[in-house]
């Protein structure tokens, strides 16, 4: 079998200031060393890190997950660890880029932030890019600007509680525009168990597509699970599970030159026509018709 070649997984970089695992900084500085980071900042790549990128300046376009999504200035877009994302060049937009870990939210985030955190960071509910009123974009620009300052105040006392709670204020102002966006769930806890439930099938896709072997995992009933994933996404969990498998093909097709055969068998497939088959009814396209169209 030919090596396969998976889209790049960015890790987080820790330097003096981010050993707390969590940073910030503008656009433009971002894309000003764009020549010197390993991987092309305009071409498909991984996360493990959470991103939320706010526009001060200009207008253009995001791609999360191969979709495009338009911006202009006051947008914030919420980009999850996992998600495969691609910026768009260009040096007469700036804004912020808050960057932060796993570990920075299992660290300082208690219970209640957590479940703010999950509802924020669903994209099964809404869109990642959310657009405040004026009112709404000065105070984020506000506590952003807070939170940059903190960032880069010499004085460490402190600074990791500080971000923590910049960060959580930033997480409820952005929370109470979203809210308005959904239902309110009855059942606030499921949000934090569907989050387990997405972070399993990151992990355990390749190996498994069943909704009731996910449940086995996460020590709950299949029909608990199934409630979850109607009541936080509006589907079941196995079209959850499909939904999220179609996306790891679009992954895995965007930048890689495995054939359909190797990558049939390496997602779990037992032959290429059921994995031809699969995608076309999901996507609506075949994947070589999906591929042939990414680089148009």
């Amino acid at each position: 079998m030919a090596e396969i070649k998976e889209i790049p997984k960015i890790s987080f970089v820790k330097t003096n200031k981010s050993e707390i695992e969590f940073e910030i900084l503008t656009l433009n500085s971002l894309f000003s060393r764009q020549d010197k980071l390993k991987h092309p900042l305009d071409m498909p790549q991984r996360v493990d890190f959470y991103h939320i990128m706010f526009i001060t300046k200009g207008t253009g376009v995001h791609y999360i997950d191969f979709r495009p999504y338009k911006y202009n200035e006051g947008s914030t877009l919420f980009i999850s660890k996992g998600q495969v994302n691609a910026f768009e060049i260009n040096f007469d937009n700036d804004g912020f880029l808050i960057l932060f870990t796993e570990t920075f939210l299992s660290k300082n985030l208690i219970h209640s932030d957590v479940l703010s955190f999950y509802r924020l960071y669903n994209y099964h509910l809404h869109l990642p890019v959310i657009q405040p009123n004026q009112k709404g974009i000065n105070v984020f620009h506000t506590i952003i600007g807070e939170i940059y300052k903190e960032y880069n105040y010499i004085d460490n006392f402190a600074k990791e509680e500080i971000l923590r709670l910049l960060l959580k204020l930033l997480l409820l102002k952005a929370e109470r525009i979203k809210r308005t966006l959904i239902p309110r769930e009855k059942n606030a806890e499921w949000f934090i168990r569907f989050g387990v439930f997405q972070n399993l099938l990151e992990k355990h896709i390749s190996e498994t597509r069943n909704a009731k072997e996910y449940a086995q995992m996460m020590s709950v009933s299949y029909k608990h699970l199934n409630e979850i994933c109607k009541s936080v996404a509006g589907r079941t969990a196995k079209k959850v599970i499909d939904s999220f498998l179609v996306l790891e093909i679009k992954r895995h097709l965007a930048v890689s030159d495995i054939s359909v055969k190797e990558l049939t068998y390496q997602l779990g497939f037992d032959e290429p026509t059921n994995f031809v088959k699969f995608f076309k009814r999901h996507a609506g396209q075949s994947p070589v018709q999906f591929r042939t169209n990414l680089k148009k």
